[in-house]
């Protein structure tokens, strides 16, 4: 029982890996690292901060549709409390509204790294698979071309 319990766990942690399509997303500038927890990147990102009037509440879940952009960048497109039927998008949550901008957060805010690593402050690239649901995963996170291990 337990076995299965543990296995649940990690399939439906690893689905988004699995079945998910990879976008790009653009951070903002982050803080290396996250005291407490030590070697975690804490993430700031692009869609993260949405101008949006209408109606929301903070702890809302909501979808963001996503269209790439010339560089492949996946950029904010618009917003739903209905999960789309098609096309590019990702789950989030409303933790913050303030004046006519929302602050929305995906799961994909924090990344462990090895000890060790340096990362320079500054804008990255993150790699995310997302699948179907909307959930989301880190692949990969490059900064000025160069992945960070």
């Amino acid at each position: 029982m337990l076995f299965a319990i543990i296995v649940g766990f990690i399939l439906y942690s690893s689905w988004p890996l699995i079945t998910g399509k990879t976008i790009i997303l653009e951070t903002r500038p982050y803080d290396p690292f996250d005291l407490i927890r030590g070697n975690y990147l804490q993430i700031g990102y692009e869609i993260g901060q949405i101008s949006y009037q209408g109606n929301l509440e903070e702890g809302d879940i909501v979808y963001v549709y996503l269209s790439e952009d010339d560089s492949g960048i996946s950029r904010y497109k618009d917003i739903s409390l209905i999960k789309p039927k098609s096309g590019d998008f990702i789950k989030g949550k409303v933790v913050k509204i303030r004046a006519n901008t929302i602050s929305v957060e995906y799961g994909i805010e924090q990344y462990f790294i090895e000890r060790g690593t340096r990362v320079e402050r500054g804008n990255m690239e993150v790699e995310v698979k997302v699948n179907s649901f909307g959930q989301g995963r880190i692949v990969r996170i490059t900064k000025d071309g160069k992945q960070i291990d």
